[in-house]
């Protein structure tokens, strides 16, 4: 290079840009980039020498394919899945009920060994002993955490942060929790008799809320609970003999409880026939309920608020004890509806429909020792059937 000018361009070798010597005798390199914008920009590196120009210019380039993928060097794994969370959240991908729920379950990744480490200095042996250690949740929750480790780390490995995403090697798999999986059954005729005359002979103390309706309600319509307690006078139609369900109670950030305008799921939306005995409970509703700010059919008028499921369930839980009735949680009376309907000969896609379960294999599944039980009935109404037709038959042939 001539020193004898102010300075001196010289076109570098591809991707490394502009190269001069300033009139201080250090090199410059100027290169040219996008930004997470996508707007062409140029920067330039001053150094002692040409090497460490380049050296820094490519660490540069470097980080802005990282910083353009929306991942920082430096960022850890519980970082990682946060942003993503968060964009979810901004872009309506999911509502603020499981945004909350994600950072719940996004705890458990922070409080971990590799939580707060720089996925770039995270190793097998650090995932190896993480998925160890969450083996004391529950598989349900177990599940949503491998698959958040699994996202943060294909997401370093496409912004090219990480060399190798360890999380795709065939030894990392998701393991099974130490629990065994908590099996909700419905209660057997027997079971229910003694429930309902143990609710019918509970005494409320005085100035606590009385949750016996909607008991019955679950029992008697199979809604979910957070269902029940969003339900409003106008989402009773006794004309035509239908609940319309389209709202549930959901609790969102910083554990607000609020009425979500859609139900669980999108086969949540649904109407559920009004059979005989669920009119009478839904009646006595109505005639007891009193003028609440959220427009409720059931409304917490001790605390002013809300109504959640918890709440029912501290009942639901008194009760079966005087039962003597084994608790699984007052989901079970939305199994035993279920149970009474699969017992009745209600079709499977009929009784999906009424549940607002999402497809028909989640009906199947979830009562399938219910529909194994009715096996030997099945098989007895076949023979009669079979039977009562030959007899039509041969009274046809007797008649010609």
């Amino acid at each position: 290079m001539n020193s004898g000018k102010d300075s001196t361009k010289v076109r570098g070798k591809k991707g490394l840009g502009t190269i001069r010597m300033t009139k201080a005798g250090t090199i410059e390199c100027r290169i040219g980039y996008y930004d997470e914008y996508g707007t062409r920009r140029v920067k330039s590196f001053t150094c002692p020498t040409l090497d460490e120009c380049l050296e820094r210019a490519e660490r540069f380039k470097i980080a802005q394919i990282k910083m353009t993928n929306g991942i920082a060097h430096n960022a850890t794994v519980a970082e990682i899945i946060k942003k993503k969370l968060d964009s979810d959240y901004q872009k309506n991908l999911c509502g603020e009920q499981g945004y909350s729920r994600n950072l719940d379950t996004l705890r458990i990744i922070e409080n971990g060994n590799i939580g707060n480490m720089r996925i770039i200095d995270v190793k097998p042996h650090h995932i190896n002993r993480f998925l160890t250690d969450i083996t004391v949740y529950s598989n349900n929750m177990i599940r949503k955490v491998y698959a958040m480790l699994r996202s943060a780390f294909k997401a370093a490995y496409d912004a090219r942060i990480i060399p190798s995403n360890y999380m795709d090697m065939a030894e990392t798999r998701c393991p099974k929790s130490k629990k065994k999986d908590k099996k909700v059954r419905g209660f057997t005729e027997e079971e229910q008799a003694r429930f309902l005359e143990a609710l019918e002979n509970h005494r409320v103390p005085h100035g606590r809320n009385s949750y016996k309706l909607q008991l019955l309600i679950e029992l008697y319509g199979g809604l979910r609970m957070g269902e029940i307690n969003a339900l409003k006078p106008e989402d009773i139609d006794f004309e035509e003999g239908v609940i319309h369900v389209s709202s549930t109670v959901s609790t969102g950030l910083n554990k607000r409880v609020f009425i979500k305008d859609s139900a669980k799921t999108e086969a949540g939306s649904r109407d559920v026939p009004i059979n005989e005995k669920l009119e009478n409970v839904l009646r006595e509703a109505l005639d007891k309920r009193k003028s609440n700010p959220e427009g409720l059919l059931f409304y917490d008028y001790n605390r002013g608020g809300i109504i959640t499921t918890s709440q029912v369930n501290s009942l639901f839980k008194r009760v079966c004890e005087k039962a003597d009735v084994e608790f699984f949680g007052q989901h079970a009376l939305r199994h035993t509806f279920a149970t009474r309907c699969i017992e009745a000969g209600i079709a499977p896609v009929v009784l999906k429909k009424w549940m607002g379960h999402t497809n028909i294999h989640i009906t199947l599944d979830t009562y399938a020792d219910v529909f194994d039980r009715m096996h030997t009935d099945s098989v007895e109404k076949f023979d009669t059937l079979m039977e009562q037709l030959e007899r039509s038959m041969e009274r046809k042939k007797d008649v010609e």
